[in-house]
């Protein structure tokens, strides 16, 4: 459980993360953060020109045959060395994760996100626990409960860090509050599940970032400006309460469930 006084967030920001299921928070990096880690990524992008390897994913989208555009790099805090994997476990980070979701932090996986200049693709709207996070028998388990299930019960988060401005134009993130209350529907999410009504628009500058949980409906349209909209999602987890997530996620997320934080 969280404690009963934050250690960073203010009590709204912990109730309104609770409420609606995502929390935006400004400036948590700073100029120096940036530009670290827009190199470290300029260097990976050169290296995956004349190098395979199954972490780095093509964007679908694109129409260049001669140049490996990426789409998505699993586990980032190891390819990208230091600068991620100290992001990954700076104490400010767990400061805000205890007070979101208790002294007992575990971490569940990385990725950089890269949305590519005009070629970024769309992601359709989800929730991020069927994607993996549990398996498909536990999936047509938790369906039926409706409501019942609650997002206290799932303590699956993540944060994601923008490198750079992440905009309407650019593709960014979308949500839809409060649905992380609403159960666990198929994935991707049928989209008469949406109302346009609710959506919101998680816009934030570079440097700021987005939290959100497992169950929050959210989707990103394709990039069609001429900028970057790179951000890195680490995700955090704490004990389920009726909940079982598959282990077997750490297959291809090298160190899921390794201890960062407990209160002992």
């Amino acid at each position: 459980m969280p404690p009963t006084t934050p250690k960073t967030l203010s009590s709204d920001e912990v109730a309104s993360f609770w409420n609606d299921g995502y929390l935006v928070l400004p400036d948590l990096l700073s100029k120096s953060d940036i530009e670290t880690l827009r190199a470290s990524l300029d260097v990976l992008e050169s290296w995956v020109q004349t190098h395979t390897h199954n972490d780095f994913s093509r964007e679908p989208e694109s129409q260049n045959s001669n140049h490996m555009v990426i789409r998505k790099i699993t586990n980032i805090h190891l390819h990208g060395g230091t600068p991620w994997s100290e992001l990954l476990t700076r104490s400010d980070t767990l400061d805000i994760f205890e007070d979101l979701i208790g002294p007992e932090i575990k971490f569940h996986h990385s990725k950089a996100m890269m949305k590519p200049p005009l070629e970024g693709s769309v992601k359709v709207w989800h929730q991020d626990l069927p994607e993996g996070f549990i398996s498909d028998v536990e999936a047509d388990r938790l369906r039926p409960l409706g409501t019942q299930l609650q997002p206290e019960q799932v303590p699956v988060v993540a944060i994601q860090y923008y490198i750079d401005d992440s905009t309407l134009s650019n593709g960014c993130i979308q949500v839809v509050p409060g649905s992380h209350r609403r159960g666990l529907f198929e994935d991707p999410l049928d989209e008469s599940l949406i109302d346009p009504q609710e959506i919101i628009p998680a816009e934030v500058r570079a440097g700021g970032a987005l939290l959100f949980h497992c169950l929050t409906y959210h989707y990103s349209a394709p990039n069609t400006s001429r900028n970057w909209r790179r951000g890195v999602v680490f995700e955090y987890m704490a004990e389920t309460d009726g909940v079982e997530l598959d282990p077997g996620y750490a297959q291809r997320n090298i160190g899921w469930g390794t201890p960062l934080r407990s209160k002992t």
